[in-house]
């Protein structure tokens, strides 16, 4: 059985680097079978922007958040994949503000008991790791990598990642960085198998 892939988009610039290497991931993928989807979390329409923290999410049964707007309708879909792939260039040290509102209201997707711990919905799904940044791994993208994986751990997913430290190269040109081009497709198998 194909596996289902989300890949969500937080990088606002449509022709930069981040998506070209996510659209490399992507059709590698597919050619390996994957059903593979996209969500731009750039466009989504919001009522609130991120979680009010409201807590309704963990008082219902349902693994849903209450807010009712294109935001939370998108993820409530999540769980129907097999792997969630965020993509997202990296900003201060961590996700563009669009993707952090997207994850934010995840919150909804698991319940946070006192003695029971964590139940959630993405419980043995992949959840994955497109970055990319103009200075290093250390100190860089070793923090947004751990802002992902923690989590991910937490919720009993795996995890896995594919990063492009030190990519200072014009919008969308990091495609043409041959060994970068290789490792967004490998990436892309590898999510696919």
């Amino acid at each position: 059985m194909a596996k289902r892939i989300v890949f969500v988009h937080g990088s606002p610039r449509k022709n930069g680097n981040t998506r070209a290497v996510t659209a490399l991931a992507m059709e590698a993928a597919r050619q390996q079978g994957a059903d593979v989807a996209e969500i731009d979390a750039t466009t989504l329409k919001f009522k609130v922007a991120g979680c009010l923290g409201c807590q309704k999410c963990q008082q219902s049964d349902a693994f849903a958040c209450v807010l009712g707007d294109q935001l939370a309708d998108t993820v409530a879909i999540l769980p129907e994949y097999d792997v969630i792939v965020l993509s997202t260039p990296l900003y201060w040290w961590s996700f563009t503000a669009q993707l952090k509102i997207f994850i934010d209201r995840m919150y909804c997707l698991s319940k946070f008991g006192e003695d029971d711990g964590v139940l959630s919905v993405l419980s043995g799904k992949k959840l994955a790791l497109i970055a990319t940044a103009g200075g290093p791994m250390e100190d860089n993208l070793e923090l947004l990598e751990s802002q992902w994986r923690n989590p991910a751990q937490m919720v009993g997913c795996s995890f896995d990642s594919c990063l492009f430290p030190d990519t200072v190269v014009p919008a969308g040109e990091l495609v043409n960085d041959l060994a970068a081009a290789e490792k967004a497709r490998s990436f892309g198998r590898r999510l696919a198998s």
